[in-house]
């Protein structure tokens, strides 16, 4: 870790009054941290390497270097926060890195720390062509990537390094490639993601200003991946809400026609057809402690609109890959079963007397086991209804003579 200097000792050393180093901290041509009581304090490194750039008396030219950096910073800041969607958001982190440092390609990933995995998001070469990388990494075989992570701090490893991390030097040498730079992407104190620069060429030894730079250019990419991330989930959520109300529109008429059956296993045949075709499902079954009835759909048929209502909707998947419909610990949402043909969904009647069971083509939207209840609850009180009316039949007694 790296000493600090207070602002006198600072500007002894590089020459210039105490009021220059303030004024150079505030503008942040030179960094600087401040003590509980706000006093300056300048890291020795920084020191030495503007002492370095100025080389005795040129203060323009470190002034330029240091402009040049704050340039850079404020571009990629703007570039990546007009980016709204992923892809695009990925593309232009990726030439920003492969342009700051003169590599050849530029990886991102997400980070899962509950399943201690990072998940390639996109990879990109110098000239913006994106390669086919969307591989899962298991951390406990890349210790080195998990440091980064947990400690947000970047690591440099050069397949020509003795003390290099052993799984790292074997990715660089089965990809062809000779030194990797790994930055954490941290958003609010917690790794989001790990940005990753790759060198095909040779091995490299990173300034600190080079090392300053690229974390600021994390930094912002850190923030954008974030709020794309709540981008897509805000959009999701509208698909799911216009899903929802098509479906609501689209089961009224159907569920008014199987109302009016007057047999309780026409009634469950003419509803178990309708929830399957109206919620795109590969089957439908409908049962009641009497009677069941069921349905199917050919397989293909309407896929594009399968669980999500006619305008085909579908729920996103966020920057992680995972299906929205899961819930926060990645499990299958409630009501939801992940099934070998396809997601089951079972919609009930509070007192159990129907249950709906759904097998979808994909996750379901939100709002969609909530439909299936109220559907099993208006099913549960239509039986009750026909079984009340068969029993009245049943029990008439015959007419007597006088």
């Amino acid at each position: 870790m790296s000493a600090f200097l207070n602002v006198q000792h600072a500007a002894r050393r590089l020459g210039v009054s105490p009021v220059t180093i303030r004024r150079w901290t505030a503008t942040g041509f030179l960094p600087c941290t401040r003590t509980a009581g706000g006093h300056r304090r300048i890291a020795v490194d920084d020191i030495e390497e503007l002492a370095r750039a100025i080389g005795g008396s040129s203060q323009l030219a470190a002034r330029r270097a240091r402009e040049r950096e704050l340039e850079t910073i404020v571009e990629t800041s703007v570039a990546v926060a007009s980016e709204v969607d992923l892809q695009p958001l990925l593309a232009e982190i990726a030439r920003r890195v492969t342009h700051l440092l003169d590599c050849d390609f530029c990886a991102v990933s997400s980070y899962d720390p509950e399943a201690d995995r990072v998940h390639a998001l996109a990879e990109y070469d110098a000239t913006g062509e994106r390669l086919p990388d969307t591989e899962v990494y298991d951390l406990r075989q890349y210790p080195l990537t998990r440091k980064v992570l947990d400690e947000h701090e970047p690591a440099v490893v050069n397949l020509d390094d003795p003390h290099a991390d052993a799984a790292e030097v074997a990715t660089l040498r089965a990809d062809g490639d000779r030194s990797l730079l790994m930055l954490p992407l941290v958003y609010r104190g917690q790794s989001i993601g790990l940005l990753e620069a790759i060198d095909a060429r040779r091995a490299r030894r990173y300034s600190r200003q080079e090392l300053r730079l690229c974390q600021a250019v994390a930094g912002q990419a850190a923030v954008a991946l974030h709020n794309t991330s709540l981008r897509a989930a805000s959009r999701s959520r509208r698909d799911d809400l216009t899903a929802l109300r098509e479906a609501l529109r689209d089961v009224a008429a159907p569920l008014s026609e199987a109302l009016a059956e007057p047999d309780e296993q026409a009634f469950l045949e003419r509803l178990a057809r309708s929830v399957c075709d109206v919620l795109g499902a590969v089957s439908c079954v409908v049962a009641t402690p009497r009677r069941s009835a069921g349905a199917a759909r050919p397989p293909g048929l309407d896929s594009e609109s399968q669980a999500t209502g006619s305008n085909g909707a579908s729920r996103a998947d966020g920057p992680n890959g995972a299906s929205q419909a899961n819930g926060p610990d990645g499990q299958a949402a409630p009501h939801e079963r992940p099934g070998s043909d396809g997601h089951v969904l079972v919609g009930r009647e509070p007192s159990g007397d129907c249950a709906i069971t759904l097998t979808l083509p994909r996750a379901p939207s939100d709002g969609v086991a909530e439909l299936l209840d109220l559907i099993a609850a208006v099913a549960a009180a239509r039986v009750g209804v026909l079984a009340a009316v068969a029993g009245t039949r049943v029990s008439v007694p015959a007419t007597t003579r006088d």
